[in-house]
């Protein structure tokens, strides 16, 4: 049996577990393992299985993806999350369709201190969803416009998306998080942009302006959110000046984070252990993912598939903007179908040599790759940030009505997708310019 036929039967396996429900870590390794098994027998099988998990747990630049969900956490339970929430509500709350605007700015500003789209989406759905349907917002897009605003976390910088895009093709963590800016804050304008187009299309969806908080108020909630501030401005400017690698960077900021909360004395025991549970069962679930799907990537590599695919391609001979537009429509469509890190794991090993090979570079793929994760973080019927905000929700939004409403959201990705193909520099010009310096 060749080494193709290996890799696809293998596959083919991976995907019918991944339908009957097995976990997705347990689906990449065993096929994985199969496969090398196929590919070179016993004890080549089990050198690679025993070989790869310790490989990739003591690479000293993976540390910094349990740091950054320890930071993000340790912010989630000292209650900066709600600040910035009060603050964005107070700024334009009492706009028509306000609320809504809120949770977006919220949860795009406390991505730069989170890093996890699940979690800023079950944050905000816990802060955010009680407060909209009290006022009389729309259900379906009151949930819809939460999930898709967390989906910010994987794009604005620190990102834990972008650390394993960074650790599995080897590139600049440091570079990605640079280039996710733009991206990062054009995606939660155009979510805005949108919300104030929906409220006149569609004037149910909203309640009309409600009070407005005082400018005391207003200057008070801005002033309490100078922690956030704080530690974002830490975080960037420490890598950048060269006081830390981006590796370090998530260790830096968790510590800059507990110094925060205990200046403010909000550090106790039970925010540091509910912070140190969370992020150690998160870290948990992604390296048990990751490590499946190394076994996964190895043995595609070694069948030789890997080599066939990129021959083929080349051969096509499509233009770089060609290559990247059908890539977009095979991400979108495997969006609908896995979640957002197996299909990350699944595609990587065939992409990546693919688009080295067109001399597309490797930062800006990078980036585009995290708007398919976000699209595909919001797109049914497996959404993971859908249902995350379900979860979270608590019986208040059903799956079917966040469904309903998040469509208009999937389309604003699209658009800007689009733009980002059509105009790389929005992409390349920030990492471009730091690179300069």
């Amino acid at each position: 049996m060749d080494g193709t036929t290996i890799a696809m039967l293998a596959t083919g396996g991976m995907l019918v577990l991944l339908a009957l429900g097995v976990p997705v870590a347990a689906c990449l390794g065993l096929a994985g393992f199969v496969g090398l098994y196929f590919v070179g027998g016993w004890t080549f099988a089990i050198i690679q299985l025993e070989s790869l998990p310790y490989q990739l747990t003591s690479t000293y630049s993976f540390s910094v993806l349990p740091m950054f969900l320890f930071m993000g956490n340790l912010a989630m339970n000292g209650g900066m999350a709600q600040e910035l929430y009060t603050a964005a509500n107070r700024l334009i709350g009492h706009f028509r369709g306000g609320l809504y605007l809120a949770t977006i700015a919220g949860s795009a500003s406390f991505s730069a201190i989170s890093g996890s789209t699940v979690v800023n989406a079950t944050v905000f759905t816990r802060i955010s969803l009680p407060e909209m349907l009290r006022l009389g917002y729309s259900r379906s897009v009151a949930g819809a416009s939460i999930a898709s605003a967390g989906t910010l976390a994987a794009m604005i910088p620190p990102s834990v998306t972008m650390v394993i895009y960074g650790i599995i093709t080897e590139q600049s963590i440091g570079a990605l998080m640079i280039a996710g800016i733009v991206p990062g804050v054009a995606t939660a304008l155009g979510y805005c942009l949108l919300i104030m187009i929906l409220v006149r299309v569609r004037p149910d969806v909203a309640p009309r302006d409600h009070e407005r908080s005082s400018w005391s108020q207003r200057w008070k909630s801005i002033g309490e959110t100078w922690s956030i501030v704080l530690l974002f401005a830490f975080i960037m400017g420490g890598i950048y000046g060269g006081y830390f690698s981006p590796s370090a960077a998530g260790a830096a900021g968790s510590f800059g984070a507990m110094a925060i909360l205990a200046m403010r004395r909000r550090l106790t025991w039970s925010v540091l252990t509910r912070s140190f549970i969370d992020a150690a069962v998160t870290s948990a679930m992604l390296f048990l993912i990751v490590i499946g799907g190394l076994v996964y990537s190895r043995m595609l590599v070694l069948s030789g598939v890997i080599t066939d695919v990129v021959d083929f391609t080349i051969a096509l001979q499509l233009s770089p903007i060609l290559l990247l537009l059908a890539l977009s429509l095979v991400y979108i469509a495997l969006g609908c179908l896995i979640d957002t890190l197996s299909m990350l794991l699944l595609t990587l090993p065939f992409v990546f040599p693919v688009i080295h090979a067109a001399g597309i570079d490797p930062i800006y793929f990078g980036v585009l790759v995290v708007v398919f994760i976000e699209l595909g973080a919001i797109t049914p019927p497996i959404g993971m940030n859908l249902f995350a905000t379900v979860a979270a929700a608590d019986g208040r939004v059903t799956i079917e009505e966040i469904i309903r409403g998040v469509w208009p959201f999937i389309v604003v990705n699209v658009i800007l997708l689009a733009l980002f193909i059509a105009f790389p520099v929005l992409i390349t010009w920030l990492p471009g310019q730091m690179m300069m310096r």
